[in-house]
């Protein structure tokens, strides 16, 4: 594993929320000016079919794009005009790592200055060249057979920039508290999906999600059922969404929920998972739903 440098300011992104990004409402302008490059993983790969046809269906913040492997890319300089939808590797302070879906400005590279990759993820993107990251785990996709989640995280990320570029999010603080403010609007507008796989022991059946969030509509089902939602993008709909990183000391739950029609972000926490407890939503995540105003 490699270790990755950040600013301050980028780590607490990681370990408060894993999302955002720049808030230079300028970096956004010229990143929208541009010509975007999709870089695939190399072979075939759940993760690149996924992409691929995210990006056909809902990229819309440049006007097209391009395709290329990580291998070609890791061999050729990037294009200070052009952006790039990658996968990266980062690591926070605790010395746990995640991967993100990033959109990258591309930059000129110094002489003999090369990209790094782990597991088809770049490792060594400057923190200046991040327009916008969410944390993602392709590898449980592939084995969850989950990857249309990535129709939502390519929505999610378009959602993000639009925020920036309307001076919505100026700073963390603005952008935590627009986030917090849609909160009431999972419990007002919209139905729960809650993915059983998502909970933690400690909210095991329906019974006990009604004790913490009996003013909203939620249903407690399969994971594999709130693909179903996604695929029909369904507005009407928020699904629960968990990564897990770290092992032992280190595990981590990032906990997320997104509108599966229209990718927005509506709620976002994150718990130490040490000792077997807090792996998933519990009580106090439905409470703040159900308390939001």
């Amino acid at each position: 594993m490699r270790t990755l440098l950040l600013p301050f300011s980028i780590l607490l992104a990681f370990t408060a929320t894993a999302q955002y990004g720049s808030f230079d409402k300028k970096a956004i302008a010229t990143a929208k000016a541009s010509s975007t490059v999709l870089v695939l993983d190399a072979g075939d790969s759940p993760y690149n079919r996924a992409i691929m046809d995210a990006m056909k269906s809902h990229w819309k913040f440049t006007s097209g794009y391009d395709v290329i492997n990580v291998n070609d890319m890791a061999l050729q300089p990037m294009d200070p005009t052009k952006t790039y939808l990658m996968k990266t590797w980062k690591v926070d302070p605790a010395k746990f790592g995640a991967f993100f879906l990033t959109l990258v400005q591309g930059w000129k590279q110094k002489k003999g200055e090369t990209l790094q990759t782990q597991e088809n993820a770049f490792t060594t993107i400057p923190v200046a060249q991040e327009i916008a990251f969410i944390m993602i785990d392709p590898n449980a996709m592939a084995a969850d057979n989950t990857s249309l989640l990535l129709n939502v995280y390519v929505k999610n990320i378009q959602d993000y920039l639009a925020q920036v570029e309307a001076g919505k999010f100026t700073d963390k603080s603005t952008a935590d508290r627009f986030y917090a403010s849609r909160n009431r609007l999972v419990r007002d507008n919209h139905e729960l999906w809650l993915a059983k796989e998502h909970m933690d022991k400690s909210v095991p059946d329906a019974a006990t999600v009604k004790t913490s969030y009996a003013k909203g509509t939620a249903q407690l089902m399969a994971k594999s059922q709130l693909m179903t939602a996604v695929e029909a993008q369904n507005k009407g709909v928020c699904i629960t969404d968990v990564v897990m990183t770290g092992e032992h000391k280190t595990r981590h739950c990032f906990k997320r929920v997104f509108n599966s029609g229209s990718g927005e972000l509506m709620y976002i926490a994150d718990d130490a998972a040490i000792f077997g407890k807090k792996e998933g939503f519990i009580a106090e995540d439905l409470l703040a739903i159900e308390r939001s105003r």
